[in-house]
């Protein structure tokens, strides 16, 4: 009967999720965008880092090449999946896929990377510092963005709470979400955040809170190499 009770009260939050979800994800992306801009609000070289190769999330996931606001030249996008259908899309644009770990990019090659909720899938805390230092090597401004980890809803798996004890919440993916693990959802703090930007070679930082319905739902970062 209890197991029964607890399946009935929590469908009405989840199907409510599910319901605002692409609109909620659709207003911070905006949201960020419009950061992004307002700092780099002229027309220059912009990698974006982590942009999405499959066909079935691209056009969710790929929103700021969606809405490059600069002539298509200034585009590189930079991916660990294949390419080719974005490059089929956006034939104007570039496109280079990597194998992880160093950028196929000279040092200051670019002047801001744009990554939007990338860094928590790269690996443990030495790969996460490593994407911020190559970032940070490969351009003179870096914006990127992570979802919180304190915040009550875990954006990949829709769970509640369940994500903020870490050892359960690596047990319950590998029962009920298996793409998810250690290896590539690695959620952040904001003192995991501090941390991971101390260690990197940024010059300057900025750590910004982006809230939802007063809570902090996702952080953005910008930094200077």
């Amino acid at each position: 009967m209890l197991t029964a009770e607890l399946k009935y009260t929590r469908t009405p939050l989840k199907d409510f999720i599910s319901h605002h979800k692409k609109n909620i994800m659709q207003r911070s992306r905006k949201q960020k965008l419009d950061h992004f801009y307002s700092l780099c609000n002229y027309s220059v070289p912009v990698l974006d880092a982590g942009v999405s190769g499959y066909q079935d999330y691209a056009s969710q996931v790929n929103f700021f090449l969606n809405n490059f606001k600069f002539p298509s030249y200034q585009y590189t996008g930079l991916a660990v999946e294949p390419v080719n259908n974005l490059a089929a899309e956006h034939p104007d644009k570039t496109f280079i896929r990597y194998g992880g770990k160093r950028f196929p990019f000279q040092h200051r090659g670019f002047h801001w990377v744009f990554s939007n909720a990338v860094i928590e899938h790269v690996g443990d805390e030495d790969a996460q510092v490593w994407f911020v230092n190559e970032m940070l090597r490969v351009s003179r401004n870096v914006f990127f963005t992570t979802p919180n980890k304190f915040f009550p809803v875990e954006s990949h798996t829709d769970v509640f709470f369940r994500h903020w004890f870490t050892k359960s919440f690596y047990k319950w993916c590998s029962e009920h979400h298996s793409y998810y693990g250690e290896h590539n959802l690695k959620l952040l703090s904001y003192f995991d955040l501090m941390r991971i930007m101390k260690k990197s070679n940024a010059r300057s930082y900025e750590i910004f809170l982006n809230k939802c319905l007063g809570l902090t739902m996702t952080f953005t970062v910008v930094a200077k190499s």
